[in-house]
C-alpha cells in the first residue's frame, strides 16, 4: 500500500497554542471532502522555551508526524529540508510559519489542482487575524487574548470560513489575487519541483529565515513546468505570536532592509514578484466575497495601468512558455 498523496510540512518555533490551532485546521475532521489517507502533516518544531505538547498532537485525528529538533541557528531553512526528507508524498505543502490556520477546503482543492496538473503550484491567499496587520498590534491594542476571544466568538471549528469575518489582508499581497504575489505562506508544489529548485536555501540564515519565503515562492512560480493555481475562496490566517516581521518591534524597517539585501545577494538580482497568471480554483463562500470584490477592483486598476503602458500583465507566463517551447531552461539556475 502506497503512502499519502500529499505531505504538508509545518514549521513551528515558540508558538504552541498557535501551531496546535494550525494542526487542528489541517485535520481530516475539519478539512472537507478528504480522508486521513489522502495526506500527512509533518510538524517540525525547533526547540524553544515553549515546546508543543506531543500528547496533544498524537491525539489529533489524522496522519500527523511530529519531530522536535535542536536547531543551532535562527532560520527555519534546515527544518524545512529536514521535513522534506521525511515526506512520503508525491506532492508537498510548505507552511514555513506554523501560526497559520487554514480554511476547510484547502486540502481538497489542492488535490484537485494536482489531479489537473502534476506540476501545479497552488497558492492559498494569506490574511492576518484582527482588523489590522499584526505588525501594528501594539498600536491598536491587539493581543493574544483578544485574538482568542475573536476565535471563540466565531466558533471557527464549526465554520472555518468565518475566519474571513475577523481578518484583514496580508501586507505582502494587499491588492488581492489579480496582482502578483510577493510570497505565499501556504504553498503547494510537487516534490520533484521542490528538489529541482534546490529545496530551502540554508544560506538564508537570518531570524525567521529572512526573505526565504519570497525566494522559494519565486523559484517555484518561475519554474517553467509549474502552472499557477489560486484558491480564491480559501485562506491561511496568521495568528499573533511575536514573529520577526509580523510584530510591532523596534528597528523593523532595518530588519526588512537586511532581509532584502540578503535576498538580492542570494538571488543574484533584485527581487520582484513573479507575474504568473493563476487559474482560479474552488468555491468562494459568502464571507470571502468582500475580498474577491476588492481583488477585482484592484485588478481592474492594474489592467488599465498595464494597457496604458503597453505592458503585459503576466509577462513571466509568456517567458515560461518560451523556455519550455525552445527547451531553454536549466533547473540548476532556478
Amino acid at each position: 500500500m502506497g503512502g499519502p498523496l500529499l505531505s504538508i510540512i509545518v514549521i513551528a518555533y515558540d508558538m504552541p497554542r498557535q501551531a496546535l490551532n494550525t494542526l487542528i485546521s489541517l485535520s481530516p475532521t475539519y478539512q472537507e471532502g478528504v480522508s486521513a489517507a489522502d495526506y500527512e502533516v509533518i510538524l517540525v518544531e525547533n526547540r524553544s522555551r515553549r515546546n508543543m505538547d506531543a500528547a496533544a498532537i498524537e491525539a489529533l485525528p489524522g496522519n500527523f508526524r511530529y519531530f522536535l529538533r535542536d536547531e543551532p541557528g535562527v532560520s527555519p531553512a534546515a527544518a524545512i529540508n529536514f521535513g522534506f526528507a521525511q515526506a512520503r508524498g508525491q506532492f508537498i505543502g510548505l507552511m514555513i510559519d506554523g501560526a497559520r490556520m487554514v480554511t476547510p477546503g484547502v486540502v481538497q482543492n489542492v488535490l484537485m489542482a494536482f489531479a489537473l496538473d502534476e506540476f501545479a503550484m497552488v497558492a492559498v491567499p494569506g490574511y492576518h487575524l484582527g482588523e489590522n496587520e499584526q505588525q501594528f498590534h501594539l498600536t491598536h491594542g491587539y493581543t493574544e487574548e483578544k485574538e482568542q476571544a475573536l476565535l471563540d466568538e466565531i466558533d471557527w471549528l464549526r465554520n472555518g470560513y468565518r475566519l474571513f469575518d475577523i481578518s484583514c489582508l496580508s501586507g505582502a499581497n494587499p491588492n488581492g489575487i489579480f496582482h502578483p504575489f510577493m510570497e505565499c505562506n501556504c504553498l503547494f508544489t510537487s516534490a520533484e519541483v521542490f528538489r529541482e529548485i534546490g529545496q530551502a536555501d540554508e544560506r538564508f540564515d537570518l531570524p525567521g529565515g529572512g526573505a526565504l519565503n519570497l525566494c522559494i515562492y519565486r523559484k517555484i512560480a518561475m519554474h517553467p513546468r509549474t502552472r499557477s493555481f489560486m484558491l480564491a475562496g480559501e485562506g491561511s490566517f496568521h495568528q499573533l505570536h511575536g514573529g520577526v516581521t509580523t510584530s510591532e518591534v523596534e528597528k523593523r524597517e532595518a530588519i526588512l532592509r537586511r532581509q532584502n539585501e540578503q535576498l538580492t545577494e542570494l538571488l543574484g538580482q533584485p527581487f520582484r514578484s513573479p507575474t504568473v497568471e493563476p487559474i482560479l480554483l474552488g468555491k468562494v463562500p459568502g464571507p470571502a466575497l468582500r475580498y474577491l470584490r476588492h481583488s477585482v477592483e484592484r485588478g481592474m486598476h492594474r489592467a488599465q495601468r498595464c494597457a496604458a503602458r503597453n505592458e503585459e500583465m503576466y509577462a513571466d507566463e509568456k517567458l515560461k512558455k518560451t523556455q519550455i517551447l525552445h527547451n531553454r531552461w536549466d533547473p540548476s539556475e532556478l
